[in-house]
């Protein structure tokens, strides 16, 4: 197990005042009227740094960077090479889906670039609101498999619970769920719909760096630093 000292807030078990600080409640509305019928979770850094009580921004503008995570109920691709599953379906990924109902209903200017990415399901837009720039980078809920560690993943859309089993540490598999399936769970010293699957909380409580998938992770350290 790795250890990394983080800088907490005085206390994990008290909730934040605001479910989602810095971000006008008005994006949050259109964000889970987008997703219609779809799951839609906020996931990784922005979820630990809501627990620290802080806001995630983008290290390189200072504007407040955001990962969405969207389960589409009609999102089902089987894997392809190079990771390719809407365009070996021709799916349309949820969250092409979503971003494009957003980027409908917000003002003609507010989305000021905007990048979707089929292979894998994502989108990146940058948002201009009133109080300022935002970064969203919209993935649609994915299994990924590596039938060769020296090629691109398989991809195959799947639920919200199995993209967060696929990241490096428990304090970045954690997730706010906005709208859909346990977006009114309830737990105490946290916000409604906080899911947790990996103990990231208690983790991040303790200022401990854990990997969800020790040997993977590991190797992929040690490639990465020859």
């Amino acid at each position: 197990v790795m250890m990394q000292a983080f800088s907490l807030a005085p206390s994990l078990s008290q909730p934040p005042e605001t479910v989602l600080p810095g971000l006008p409640s008005r994006l949050v509305a259109l964000l889970t009227q987008a997703a219609g019928a779809d799951r839609l979770a906020l996931v990784g850094g922005a979820v630990r740094d809501l627990l620290r009580h802080q806001l995630h921004n983008d290290p390189w503008t200072g504007s407040p960077d955001l990962d969405l995570v969207v389960e589409g109920c009609e999102s089902v691709a089987e894997p392809s090479a190079g990771g390719a599953a809407a365009a070996a379906t021709g799916v349309l990924p949820a969250a092409h889906r979503l971003a494009r109902c957003l980027r409908q209903r917000l003002d003609p200017d507010a989305v000021t670039f905007y990048q979707e990415h089929p292979a894998y399901g994502t989108v990146e837009l940058e948002v201009c609101l009133p109080g300022g720039a935002l970064l969203l980078d919209i993935a649609t809920a994915r299994l990924e498999t590596y039938p060769d560690p020296a090629r691109n993943p398989c991809v195959r859309f799947a639920q919200l619970e199995d993209d967060l089993a696929r990241r490096d540490f428990t304090i970045n598999a954690m997730a706010l769920v906005l709208c859909g399936a346990g977006a009114e769970r309830c737990a105490p010293g946290v916000p409604a719909g906080f899911l947790d699957p990996y103990g990231g909380r208690d983790d991040l409580s303790r200022r401990r760096l854990r990997f969800l998938h020790p040997l993977r992770d590991r190797k992929s350290t040690r490639l990465n630093s020859s």
